[in-house]
């Protein structure tokens, strides 16, 4: 009697059956359901086909000395197994609350007056039929059985077919116990048959992949490997249901982690990836940086934006990890990335790797690869590495200058005073002082600022601004602060170096995307001229007004933020130690003229 009481009639028939027609039935999952959902705008409604079985491993049925569930037993186990039913399979929506259900119909199977035995349970099935309400149509279901018993003992299986209303679609899936599912819904007039075009199904999964940003499939591990000329990123999205297989996560609410326990999930996944999954850049191991450790919900598509505060659904919810390698050379030569932290739910990381300058390739981590076949490698090419800013040399035209010999100036100041005092024999010395003044005309003469000449302008403003400027933003392409302040050297001068290094990381820093600094892809010029000039004892100094747009990008999760930002600024350009150097910044005018997301395509 224990044995039927917890193995079953299929594990006895398993035991003891061998051989013979009964062990066929012994051979299936103990639990096994078949369920159907029918998506509406208005409801879900569900239909559970069972086997009595699982109203004798779930409800407690009380065989008699025969081995045979009475037919009082059978019916008060079809009653109990209502409330059930709407326990263990749940329907969630995007934030990861459960629609609550109701049970409409059941369809017994038909109970002798002389009760079942046990090991004809499998001979008979009940249907239950459920139905949950939505206020509005849904975007996302997330669909989750845990039909079984505290312990775990007895395993299950729900073969599940869901189909949406007004479509051709319909989903197929194997629920484990704990696992969930999540669709997301279409609910646009467009809908497709069998029978659309080729170029029809394209555009409709062109249309759902851009909808979700690429992030398509909710119970599976994203990995983006981004490798730039300063950095490299690893990003790694986990379902929590899988996360939760993995570390042992603490949470009250056995759906739901709370905001404040999400702290101590943090810190989990920094143990959990410390000391593994090593990188190295140029030769150099470098640990990771855990630059973002945030849990999103389904609402949230685009992963690249910080996400709020909020409690998420362990059914629905991710996290999205991002380990940040950062070199302290120039720039990275070479690099490699390992992936090397396996779990029976995470067998395999397919990675998407994006490398300078735009080449995308795909590779595999597996627990079934060799540890030498888990490095992901890149070599840069020489051509594309950051190159060194040059200094602008300073080649400037000469003042005009009034030269005048000494033995001149003294014949001049003598004959004055002669004519004045009337002198004759002062005139005789100045006249000898002009002919000594033009004999050392070569030798002895003193240069000084013509007063009735004009100065010479500057030529090539435009070019000698633009050189400058540019070099500036080409600055920050390299690894190291020393490196990026060295090259910004060359183009700035004086108390300005510092100030003008942090203005223009803030000008390219995108907020709602945590603080993240763009990569400068183009610095357009749309007006630029020379301004008043600087007074006269700083020439050859100039200032220069101009109208700039820099075009940055940030990409995360496969997709990539373009921001176009306009500044108006008036500039102080001098010349120091033989090279142009910019002294003075005064920003005029700054605004934002485009934003736009895009997937990367691959």
């Amino acid at each position: 009697m224990f044995l039927v009481r917890v193995f079953g009639s299929s594990m006895l028939a398993l035991l003891f059956c061998a051989g013979t027609g009964r062990d066929a039935m012994g051979s299936h999952p103990i639990s096994v359901t078949e369920t159907q959902v029918f998506v509406t705008r208005t409801a879900a409604r569900v239909r559970i086909k069972l086997f009595a079985e699982d109203l004798f491993l779930f409800q407690d049925l009380e065989p008699d000395t025969k081995d045979v569930i009475p037919a009082n037993e059978l019916s008060r186990g079809l009653e109990k197994h209502k409330l059930f039913l709407l326990d263990k399979f749940t329907l969630r929506d995007a934030k990861g609350d459960a629609f609550e259900g109701i049970v409409t119909d059941v369809r017994p199977f038909e109970i002798p007056e002389e009760g079942i035995p046990v090991d004809d349970l499998m001979l008979y099935t009940a249907t239950y039929e459920l139905e949950y309400p939505f206020a509005e149509p849904p975007e996302f279901l997330t669909l989750q059985q845990d039909i079984s018993d505290e312990n775990f003992i007895f395993p299950s299986e729900m073969k599940l077919t869901l189909h949406q209303a007004g479509t051709e679609m319909t989903y197929t899936e194997s629920l484990k116990p704990g696992a969930a599912e999540t669709l997301r819904f279409d609910w646009s007039q467009q809908q497709l048959t069998d029978d659309s075009s080729d170029e029809d199904w394209k555009a409709w999964f062109e249309k759902q992949r851009e909808a979700t940003l690429g992030i398509t499939s909710y119970s599976s591990v994203y990995s983006f490997i981004y490798i730039e000329p300063a950095e490299v990123r690893h990003e790694v999205l986990i379902p929590l249901a899988s996360l939760r297989t993995i570390i042992p996560m603490e949470h009250k609410d056995p759906a739901f982690i709370e905001v404040g326990e999400q702290d101590g999930v943090r810190e989990l996944i920094r143990d959990w990836l410390t000391g593994v999954n090593p990188a190295t850049i140029n030769g150099v191991a470098i640990e990771p940086e855990f630059t973002r450790i945030d849990f999103y919900g389904l609402d949230l598509k685009d992963f690249a934006r910080q996400a709020e505060q909020r409690r998420v659904s362990l059914a629905n919810g991710r996290v999205g990890v991002i380990m940040t390698y950062r070199t302290v050379d120039d720039s990275i030569r070479e690099a490699g990335v390992t992936w090397d932290k396996f779990h029976a739910s995470l067998r395999k990381v397919q990675s998407v790797v994006f490398s300078y300058p735009d080449r995308i390739q795909r590779f595999e981590f597996s627990r079934f690869n060799e540890p030498v076949d888990n490095v992901y490698r890149f070599t840069a090419d020489e051509i594309v590495l950051p190159q060194p800013v040059a200094a602008v040399a300073a080649d400037l035209p000469s003042l005009p200058k009034l030269v005048i010999p000494v033995a001149t100036i003294c014949a001049v100041v003598l004959a004055l005073a002669c004519a004045i005092f009337g002198q004759a024999q002062g005139r005789k010395f100045a006249a000898a002082f002009c002919v000594l003044g033009a004999v050392t005309w070569p030798f002895a003469r003193v240069e000084l600022p013509h007063p009735f000449a004009a100065t010479p302008e500057v030529t090539g403003m435009d070019g000698i601004f633009e050189q400058l400027h540019t070099g500036a933003y080409r600055a920050l392409d390299f690894g190291s602060e020393n490196r990026i302040y060295e090259s910004l050297n060359q183009s700035v001068d004086g108390p300005l170096l510092e100030s003008l290094y942090l203005q223009l990381r803030e000008s390219l820093q995108i907020r709602e995307q945590g603080g993240a600094v763009a990569r400068v892809r183009a610095v357009e010029y749309d007006d630029g001229q020379q301004a008043d000039n600087l007074p006269e004892s700083e020439w050859p100094g100039f200032r220069y007004r101009s109208r700039w747009t820099v075009s940055g990008t940030v990409e995360h999760w496969g997709h990539v933020h373009e921001r176009q930002n306009q500044f108006a600024a008036l500039f102080s350009v001098e010349p120091r130690d033989g090279h142009w150097k910019i002294t003075d910044m005064q920003i005029e005018d700054q605004q934002s003229i485009a934003t736009k997301t895009r997937l990367r395509k691959f």
